[in-house]
């Protein structure tokens, strides 16, 4: 037998690597690998049940036949011809992004296997009920707000809708209206409700303003627009500035339990390093610096028993300046992702108010003072579990957006307010930072 060196073995490899490399085009392409030239058989039923906005069909495939690969179905949806398919492991498939309920429209259907081959088309008739945009825009309810819009409405199917504010609130110098988007949302909820204010600081003019609504879904479709005119009820942003109402005094064993009998108990605390009060509404909280921070009770000591990880409330108390009705307040955690959900960011915290209007008498607490819970707010999980660097996108957003409750409830002027965090997201770090709250309202 004849011995093939080393040397002519690997030649001819790389001879027969630059053939296969260089070879036509016709020789490398991928084919269809065929068994038969055979089309399949027809599906041997199909039902229609109509849906919103679509149909769900029902078949049975071809019995005795290995090689089917998947059920197409094409109909006409925008001008277009659509296409859903499934694989030969479902038995149902879903038409959808269908509007009119007036018109049938037909659907065909043909079984594709691993040869290429489709079989003879069997149709069907799919008469859609209400589609979920349309659905919505009639179940749309458009309330007024403080400085802005209460909006929502019902979407039972849980299709992604996208939902569209538009105002022509601003003007040109000539006077024409310029229609201007100042609410964009995409969701599946099935009864969805948002806030419609267009701004973060501040929130629309309490005059008689137009409003323009559109829904539209992942198909290509959009309602016309609907107009409605609506008047946001009247509030500004309160520009707060600290007090020193209550200095602290104590200790070691204190609590909000204790705090209640004695506000020198509480940590009230001007700043530690440059992170004053005033870092709650200064208009930032990207990171660390930009956030009102308490480290415990005593600002020399960052661990042991005074520390904030053993549970201690963190106090800061504000003077909104002026006796207003409140409407609202909104706090932000730090965007820097290493504290979302994470390290010192808060977890848990209370409204305190009350409608004590000096000083003097607001420097009262505990029983016998009208010091009162206004709200007690619990910061929801992430959805999706994760994070700090690790959270997703969609959590990444809804933190960044903060958390907003009503006052409404609140039936008096207030001048003094009080922000108490008694639980950040980690125990074991040792202090506890809040990057901003805006309080709104009506000044009397």
């Amino acid at each position: 037998m004849r011995k093939i060196n080393i040397y002519t073995r690997n030649t001819l490899t790389l001879m027969l690597a630059a053939l296969l490399f260089f070879g036509c085009d016709t020789y490398l392409s991928p084919e269809v690998h065929v068994k038969n030239n055979e089309a399949p058989p027809v599906l041997e039923s199909a039902t229609v049940t109509n849906i919103s906005g679509g149909a769900k069909i029902a078949f049975e495939l071809p019995k005795g036949i290995d090689d089917l690969l998947y059920v197409k179905a094409t109909y006409p949806r925008n001008g277009e011809v659509a296409e859903a398919r499934v694989s030969r492991y479902d038995n149902v498939l879903f038409v959808r992004g269908l509007r009119d309920t007036e018109k049938t429209v037909d659907v065909t259907l043909v079984v594709g296997n691993s040869s290429g081959k489709e079989s003879e088309p069997t149709i069907v008739q799919v008469k859609p009920f209400i589609a979920p945009i349309d659905y919505a825009l009639e179940s749309m309810l458009a309330g007024e707000t403080f400085g802005g819009l209460d909006l929502s409405w019902e979407n039972p199917t849980e299709a992604t809708l996208i939902a569209k504010v538009f105002t022509a609130a601003v003007v040109t110098p000539d006077g024409d209206p310029v229609l201007t988007e100042i609410f964009s949302e995409d969701t599946k909820l099935v009864a969805p409700a948002y806030k419609v204010r267009g701004e973060v600081i501040g929130g629309l003019a309490a005059v008689p303003t137009d409003f323009q609504f559109v829904f539209k879904d992942v198909y290509g479709n959009e309602t016309e627009p609907l107009t409605l005119t609506r008047t946001p009820i009247f509030e500004e942003y309160l520009e707060p500035i600290a007090t020193g109402i209550f200095p602290f005094n104590g200790i070691s064993e204190h609590s909000a339990t204790l705090a209640a009998t004695d506000p020198t108990l509480t940590w009230d605390g001007p700043n530690w390093g440059d992170r004053s009060s005033y870092k709650l509404w200064d208009g930032r909280w990207n990171s660390n610096p930009d956030c009102y921070w308490a480290v415990g009770h005593d600002v020399n000591n960052l661990g042991g028993p005074e520390a904030f990880k053993d549970k201690k409330s963190a106090f800061v108390t504000i003077d909104l300046q002026n006796p207003s009705k409140l409407s609202r307040y909104h706090i932000h955690g730090m965007r820097n992702k290493q504290f979302v959900w994470n390290e010192s960011a808060p977890k848990k915290w209370r409204i305190w108010v009350t409608s004590d209007l000096t000083e003097e008498e607001a420097s009262v607490w505990g029983p016998g003072s009208n010091w009162e819970i206004a709200n007690d707010f619990t910061v929801p999980d992430p959805l999706d579990g994760k994070i700090a660097h690790d959270v997703t996108n969609s959590d990444y957003d809804t933190w960044n957006e903060g958390w907003e409750q009503e006052l409404t409830h609140i039936d008096y002027p207030v001048r003094f307010l009080r922000l108490e965090v008694y639980e950040a997201w980690t125990t074991t770090v040792t202090g506890g930072a809040t990057a901003e709250l805006q309080v709104y309202g009506a000044p009397q």
